[in-house]
């Protein structure tokens, strides 16, 4: 039986489920009356500290441009109302690829002049609205107390009967959907496009296992407080949880999701030129480095990943070193053509 938290949750969630983040960026066309001053739209908590101090902090010391810090960087709803309004105060954001591709369909992106910037490892993910500053995935996830054999696959997620215990994951049907496939028997290149039904309907079988929150730091939260034994979630946080020592949790790059990190600027942002030159910033080789080591995610200029260490390599998203047969990236044409289409499905889904 579902519970009224499972409910509430995701009813809450369905506000800000079109994402993760957002909105794409230039280096031309003017400030506005905050020159001086950048909001960043992010996500808060841990991951916000580590960007603070990675990005940001510095960033503030050599331009004197202040940073002002927004939450609501997955609440691709309100971000695109906020363009197509005309009132959008943010001038920065931090966009996963599957959003990004959304306000791309969504037409509320700055286009990018991107001369100049290179040594991509993946010159492939920068966009005509975004510039790629590191890949980062989500992994399956226990509490080794809860599950001592631990998970091998996806389909060790969805078997209830030999691995018990509550499930816990962010409600964005992005990488779940994919998931439930590959734990249904759909090979990793056969995936698209989804079979939704066949999704959905694996989702069935651990519907009442699972909550599904509305954003990683509630996750994060539950893990913490020992509320849930197992799942799937942001692996920054999940490293987090591991290192405080709160729960003993561990994780598996077996069946990872990968996905690449965007700065972006939305239209209509007030100061676009110092938001463009806080991109160019997080392309330092120091910067990227520091991304690395706070939250254990890949840096996307070639000479700063050719320059680590095997062991942290062996680590980090997108790797050859954490490569698996499961591992697969998301889709991002794919989920432009189709994701309002499949939100709204999703949100029918967890409210029935």
């Amino acid at each position: 039986m579902r519970t009224y938290l499972d409910v509430t949750r995701g009813r809450r969630l369905v506000g800000a489920v079109l994402a993760t983040v957002v909105l794409a960026l230039t280096a031309c066309s003017g400030g506005g009356d905050d020159k001086g001053s950048i909001t960043y739209a992010g996500f808060g908590g841990t991951y916000e500290e580590a960007v603070k101090a990675a990005l940001f902090d510095p960033y503030s010391s050599d331009t004197d441009v202040k940073v002002l810090y927004d939450s609501s960087g997955s609440d691709v709803a309100k971000l695109v109302q906020m363009s197509k309004s005309g009132s959008m105060t943010l001038d920065l954001i931090d966009a996963e690829d599957s959003s990004l591709a959304q306000f791309m369909a969504a037409d509320i992106l700055q286009p990018i002049d991107t001369k100049g910037l290179e040594g991509f490892a993946d010159p492939s993910a920068v966009t005509e609205y975004s510039v790629p500053w590191y890949t980062f995935s989500r992994n399956l996830f226990w509490n080794k107390d809860e599950v001592p054999g631990g998970l091998d696959s996806w389909a060790d997620l969805f078997d209830t009967k030999q691995i018990p215990g509550k499930r816990g994951m962010v409600g964005l049907p992005w990488g779940i959907l994919e998931g439930a496939l590959i734990a249904d028997g759909v090979p990793v290149d056969q995936l698209y496009p989804l079979d939704l039904n066949r999704a959905f309907a694996k989702l069935d079988t651990i519907r009442n296992d699972t909550v599904f929150f509305p954003s990683n730091g509630d996750l994060q939260n539950a893990i913490s407080q020992g509320e849930i034994a197992l799942g799937y979630g942001n692996l920054a946080r999940i490293k987090s949880i591991a290192a405080s020592g709160a729960v003993p949790l561990d994780y598996t790059w077996e069946g990872a999701v990968l996905s690449v990190q965007q700065l972006v600027i939305p239209k209509g942002a007030p100061d676009q030129p110092d938001a463009f030159e806080a991109i160019k910033y997080s392309l330092k080789p120091e910067v990227q480095k520091a991304i690395t080591d706070k939250l254990g995610y890949t840096p996307s200029l070639k000479s700063v990943l050719d320059g680590l260490d095997a062991k942290t390599r062996a680590d980090l998203p997108g790797t050859q070193e954490t490569a698996s047969d499961e591992t697969f990236r998301i889709d991002v044409d794919w989920w432009a053509k189709n994701g309002a289409d499949v939100l709204k499905r999703w949100q029918d889904w967890q409210n029935a």
